[in-house]
């Protein structure tokens, strides 16, 4: 598998749909090809060439230089090979990604790792509204891989969510994790209010030391206290998290309150929070 760097020229004046632009549809095609290969932009078709200077690089990864928040679905259904973008990413990156690793240096915005199966997105930066959730009608959001966020991540982060491992070393907005169906949530900042609302199971570790609960837990009738001791559950989980670094570095060693719900739908989830 060969790899590519792409370098922007200018930013486009419309945005850019980069489906199929993976390290493996890419690896078999000669350098003329690949300069040909239609994107659309707007209501129209460009040439990959004549949006990016191009050069061969790294075996197996394609590595975009320059800002590209107009550049929508990067990482589109990738399943293997390393995407490298230097820079911020615009909406659906890693969306229904099945494998290999996506590699963002700045934000990225809505959709990001929409239900994504498989693979590592890392993003340095922030993501926006419905990370790891659903597409728009669908019933089902990220369901597996590893989804690591370094900034803050907007609304609806995790909606419907069904499983894999979704991380935000900063805050969220509101209604983290709604409508989750099993998964593993963290979330190392403060979070905005309704968070687990309608969830059926899974769980959302709440990082930050001396953090209250989400607004409205603490009063709802639907999320009720549970004092049943889970050592070796929390251990693991703990020991897991704990790899990523940053407030989830120490976790092992914290104790925790457990909150228990929906009860309006399974009632089969969890809030922890760390104490």
């Amino acid at each position: 598998m060969s790899g590519w760097h792409f370098r922007l020229r200018q930013p486009p004046p419309l945005r850019v749909d980069l489906r199929g632009i993976t390290p493996a549809s890419l690896s078999a095609l000669p350098a003329a090809q690949v300069q040909q290969l239609p994107v659309a932009h707007g209501n129209e078709t460009l040439a990959l060439a004549e949006l990016f200077d191009m050069a061969p690089g790294e075996e197996g990864v394609l590595r975009f230089e320059g800002s590209l928040e107009r550049f929508d679905r990067i990482g589109w259904q990738m399943d293997g090979g390393s995407i490298h973008v230097e820079g911020h990413a615009g909406h659906y990156a890693g969306g229904c990604m099945r494998g290999g690793e996506l590699r963002i240096e700045g934000h990225a915005g809505l959709l990001a790792a929409c239900e994504m199966a498989g693979g590592r997105i890392d993003v340095k930066g922030d993501v926006g509204d419905f990370a790891a959730s659903t597409l728009p009608g669908s019933m089902d959001g990220m369901r597996g891989g590893t989804l690591v966020v370094h900034g803050n991540a907007g609304e609806r982060f995790g909606d419907r969510m069904r499983r894999g491992t979704a991380l935000v070393h900063g805050g969220a907005g509101a209604f983290l994790g709604s409508r989750m169906v099993a998964g593993t949530i963290g979330v190392g900042g403060r979070v905005g209010a309704h968070a687990g609302f309608g969830m059926r199971r899974g769980s959302i570790v709440l990082a930050e030391a001396g953090a209250a609960l989400p607004e409205g837990i603490g009063t709802s009738l639907t999320f009720v206290a549970n004092r049943a001791a889970t050592p070796v559950f929390w251990a693991l989980l703990a020991r897991d998290l704990a790899r990523h670094g940053g407030l989830f570095s120490d976790l092992p060693a914290r104790r925790i309150e457990r909150r228990l719900g929906d009860l309006s739908a399974d009632g089969k989830g969890e809030l922890i929070l760390c104490l």
